[in-house]
């Protein structure tokens, strides 16, 4: 990643975002049904306002910075989730929704869309650590489908450090690219564990 403040920077930060506000429309759920986590989680991982990149980061630091966003907002999302599952199991449907709403909200994938554009806003709204590390690779790419798949898993840490099941992030995943291509033509599915595919 470039030392000078840059559009892939920006990218990240987009994604960062977007994980954040999911967190907070969870919080937004939980304080409307007498649960209110959001102090806790703000006196724990920072309050759930992010400025323009441009007056916050560290500029000789732009790097660790931003890494140090990602770890914040996945530890947001880790926490919240599994402490809501925990008092409520069956607020997990509820989540599930805000993750297909978030998706569907940021989508500007139409039927017209291509697949490799579609692919393109999975990977432009989904965090998955930092650019350098890697953790998805096309493995086919075709006129009506492309595979793709998971290198490694960058969440699992954050999940089990709260006692969490890494399988119900994916399973939140999947609903947020559900919602993402709700008004395109394209099928999302996933053949394995680690393997995805969308194909028309």
């Amino acid at each position: 990643m470039s030392a000078f403040l840059g559009p892939i920077h920006f990218w990240l930060y987009d994604k960062i975002k977007i994980q954040n506000e999911i967190v907070e429309e969870i919080l937004d759920y939980a304080e409307k049904n007498n649960n209110n986590m959001r102090s806790d989680l703000y006196n724990e991982f920072g309050d759930g306002e992010l400025k323009p990149l441009r007056e916050v980061i560290d500029a000789t630091n732009i790097h660790g910075w931003l890494q140090e966003r990602v770890a914040q907002v996945e530890r947001k999302l880790a926490y919240c989730v599994t402490q809501l599952i925990k008092t409520n199991p069956n607020i997990f449907c509820v989540i599930k929704d805000i993750f297909e709403s978030k998706g569907a909200e940021i989508s500007t994938l139409d039927k017209n869309s291509s697949l490799e554009e579609i692919y393109k806003g999975i990977n432009n709204t989904l965090l998955d650590g930092m650019p350098c590390d890697r953790a998805n690779s096309v493995i086919s790419s075709k006129e009506n489908e492309i595979i793709w798949k998971r290198n490694i898993c960058l969440h699992r840490q954050y999940w089990e450090e709260f006692d969490g099941n890494i399988k119900d992030y994916y399973s939140l995943r999947d609903e947020f690219i559900k919602g993402l291509l709700s008004e395109t033509n394209a099928k999302y599915e996933k053949l394995d564990e680690e393997t995805s595919r969308i194909n028309k």
